[in-house]
């Protein structure tokens, strides 16, 4: 069995920032012939500073005519992929309301994540959500099972509100001055091939790299909750890929 929430509930959460995709669920809203049932959609997902899963979704679609309706939903991420047998393998379900949000910074990190939304995310009909969660029931594999609780679900304002402030700076930052330290961080440290690297997302956990059409996270050692530590922790782990 899991012993550490904590730990159960950063896996969780690196699921959720790994993720390219997640089962939506809402609840089939009045006037509609499965009035009640549950719905369950494919979406893409990127995921806020927090932790917090991020959406862009058409006003068109049935999912989103139910969440305007009722806001409660949840999201299942899986982590599955490369397992014999996926029951053995971690997934996590989401429980929590999903509501739009204005801040174009959600905007920035969804389309970072999925450039090719940009062919529509100007349409009138698209805009961005975010779930609030509620809580996580984190599956780690065959008899580890584990409710979390909100507040060790998502990381609180305090330890991400500094880097949200300071993200983008530091994203032209490193991608203008220290190409020749993404590279390193992508083919040193993640093994990973290619030449042109380029660092798209920064949370207190870690950042996300693009090369070509993958991308890939590096997690910081600790929490880096403001941009003096951010700088120390890159340069300690570009320190490290060059031993590598």
């Amino acid at each position: 069995m899991i012993n550490s929430a904590e730990f159960a509930a950063f896996t969780a959460r690196q699921l959720v920032r790994n993720a390219y995709k997640a089962v939506l669920c809402t609840n089939m809203h009045p006037g509609k012939d499965a009035q009640g049932w549950p719905l369950g959609s494919l979406v893409t997902i990127a995921s806020a500073w927090d932790g917090s899963p991020i959406l862009m979704l058409s006003n068109l679609a049935q999912h989103t005519q139910n969440i305007t309706q009722d806001s409660r939903s949840s999201l299942i991420v899986d982590g599955t992929e490369g397992f014999l047998n996926p029951q053995e393998g971690p997934r996590v379900g989401i429980v929590g309301r999903i509501r739009s949000i204005k801040d174009k910074r959600f905007r920035r990190r969804f389309l970072s994540r999925h450039p090719r939304a940009s062919l529509y995310a100007s349409f009138g009909d698209f805009q961005c959500y975010k779930m609030e969660i509620e809580k996580y029931h984190y599956v780690g594999g065959f008899a580890q099972a584990l409710w979390i609780g909100k507040k060790k679900a998502v990381l609180p304002r305090r330890d991400w509100v500094n880097i949200a402030e300071a993200e983008e700076d530091i994203l032209e930052h490193m991608n203008s001055a220290h190409p020749d330290a993404l590279r390193l961080y992508g083919t040193k440290l993640l093994g990973k091939r290619g030449k042109h690297w380029n660092m798209i997302a920064l949370d207190p956990e870690g950042f996300d790299l693009r090369c070509g059409n993958s991308v890939h996270r590096v997690n910081f050692i600790s929490l880096v909750k403001n941009p003096d530590d951010c700088r120390k922790a890159l340069i300690q782990i570009v320190a490290k890929a060059r031993k590598m």
